[in-house]
């Protein structure tokens, strides 16, 4: 590693003249939460005082006093906090200075010393008002309304100051003396991004972890990638909203699913190297904006698609069916391939044909279910389906090209042991969208699966008599016997007499679902029932909602 500085220092150091850090604009917000500062602040009053204190790792990237913190944002972030808190609690006044000191370096015309901020994070000018200002902890509370990150900070001030106040000037002064003087870090810092990062992979992190996407936003956004600032703030604040938007977890998924429309098969490695060997390499995609505008692209589709569902016109005839079908795929579809070719094919032909399309789709995934294709398999099919979308001139192309297995999917219907079958609560909430009217929006989703006919009924009553018990596993867990509750399950009621279990406990649990709801009507649930409904679910499943 080039220029490797490493070593064990004391906070009161670190945070010394010496020290100016930054927080770059690929790392994530402030993301601590009420537990990490609980955490924190008790190990810190509980700790010996007469012994060193351990508080992690810090990896920096820089020279020449600036630092960007590759790993340690959160926690220097909440100690410069808690020295705010000692600040505006100690009456001392050269405690006072000397806190202010290690937040804030003061000005020195003699020296030429100008006023610089310890650590600039994100939200500058919120940080200067509660944490770099004199007393900002004290009317921090009445700040409104607050960002994610903001709030955390104020988070942060109400738990350290709620375990501070109780304490007595000399045992504050105290406490001031042992995080300067006896807190250290292992302070690992480097002159390249590259080393920095390889040095992150192998610390630990009291605190949250870079992601891979953190460290392609690092690569593309770097000035020998993207030189104006102007555009690299733009970038940052976008990512930061559309993050917000959607999500961490869902926002990262949108660059799996962006990898695999541009390159149509399985990865090979993880998503940086995919991204670094596979698409800037082979120049399938430029790094720097161009990079950042597909995925921003990926990600307001995304946000349109599967969160808002508002990509098809409200005015739309297909409106309303398309969020209901958009919506069970969402909840119960297991894996998420699909999502890319959806996105791909709104990314071509926006809302032309798009129902039509996810209803393909759907019945593509659904042949997958049954049959139990592996994912590799999987990637072939969603490849090839990639693939039309790019040299496809008109929606109607793509939709002819796609083939999938109607008669495993009805057969799969049919099946004796629909209820254990892990595509079986997707067939009945199918089922329903098929059964409903779609003249408002129904997005349907169901607490759990009943059998109407229980699956182990009374030796005696109504069951016995209208069922040979001996005879009942080859129909009580197929799917004309099948309904959707709204609400959990009452053992107790389950084995209820037909016309009981109709009033007191199916009526208020299937009035959300159209296709369930026709048990009411039903004077007697019999074999031969069960054995209708099971045929015209057969009938009914793949056809259009």
């Amino acid at each position: 590693m080039e220029n490797l500085d490493g070593k064990t220092i004391k906070i009161g150091t670190l945070l010394s003249q010496p020290f100016f850090f930054s927080i770059p604009e690929y790392q994530r917000p402030f993301s601590w939460v009420t537990d990490n500062f609980d955490d924190l602040i008790d190990d810190l009053l509980g700790a010996a005082r007469d012994q060193d204190y351990f508080l992690g790792t810090v990896v920096l990237h820089g020279h020449d006093k600036q630092y960007d913190v590759v790993d340690g944002q959160q926690r220097l972030a909440s100690l410069l906090i808690l020295l705010a808190c000692l600040r505006d609690l100690i009456s001392d006044n050269a405690f006072k200075i000397g806190l202010q000191d290690k937040i804030l370096q003061r000005e020195n015309v003699v020296d030429g010393i100008p006023e610089k901020v310890r650590l600039e994070v994100k939200d500058r000018q919120f940080f200067q008002e509660i944490v770099v200002t004199e007393n900002g902890t004290v009317a921090a509370s009445t700040k409104t309304p607050l960002t994610d990150p903001q709030s955390r900070y104020l988070d942060a001030i109400s738990v350290f100051r709620s375990k501070l106040e109780g304490l007595k000037q000399p045992e504050l002064q105290q406490l001031v003396k042992f995080l300067n003087q006896r807190c250290v870090v292992i302070y690992l810092a480097t002159t390249t991004f590259d080393d920095a990062f390889k040095l992150f992979t192998i610390v630990n992190d009291r605190g949250k972890q870079l992601r891979r996407i953190d460290v392609l936003k690092a690569t593309n956004i770097a000035p020998n990638v993207i030189s104006k600032p102007s555009v690299r703030d733009r970038i940052a604040t976008e990512w930061e909203t559309l993050e917000n938007d959607l999500g961490e977890g869902k926002f990262e998924d949108v660059f799996h699913l962006v990898r695999l429309a541009i390159l149509k098969d399985k990865p090979q490695g993880d998503l940086v190297s995919e991204f670094e060997n596979r698409i800037f390499a082979a120049n399938k995609v430029t790094r720097g904006e161009t990079f950042f505008n597909l995925i921003f692209e990926y990600a307001r589709l995304y946000q349109s698609v599967f969160e808002d569902k508002d990509i098809v016109a409200a005015e739309a005839p297909e409106s309303n069916r398309f969020r209901a079908l958009m919506h069970i795929m969402i909840s119960e579809f297991r894996a998420s391939e699909w999502k890319s070719s959806v996105l791909s094919y709104a990314n071509k032909f926006g809302a032309n044909g798009l129902y039509d399309f996810c209803l393909k789709l759907e019945k593509v995934y659904l042949g997958h279910w049954v049959n139990g294709v592996r994912k590799d398999e999987r990637y072939g099919d969603y490849s090839a389906i990639l693939g039309t979308i790019q040299s496809a001139a008109e929606p109607k192309d793509v939709l002819k090209a796609i083939t999938y297995d109607e008669a495993a999917i009805k057969a799969a219907a049919v099946t004796q042991n629909l209820y254990k079958a892990g595509f079986g609560k997707y067939f009945l909430l199918r089922l329903e969208l098929v059964t409903a009217e779609h003249d408002n929006i129904r997005q349907f989703t169901a607490k759990s699966v009943e059998h109407v006919l229980p699956q182990n009924p009374k030796s005696t009553g109504y069951w016995a008599s209208h069922h040979d018990l001996t005879k009942i596993d080859q129909y009580v867990n197929s799917i004309g016997n099948l309904v959707l509750l709204s609400k959990s399950k009452n053992s107790a009621a389950q084995n209820f007499d037909f016309a009981v279990k109709k009033e007191k406990y199916l009526k208020t649990r299937v009035s959300d679902y159209p296709r369930s709801i026709e048990v009411l009507g039903y004077s007697d649930w019999d074999e031969g029932v069960i054995a209708n409904r099971t045929a015209d679910a057969k009938d009914k499943l793949l056809q259009d909602p």
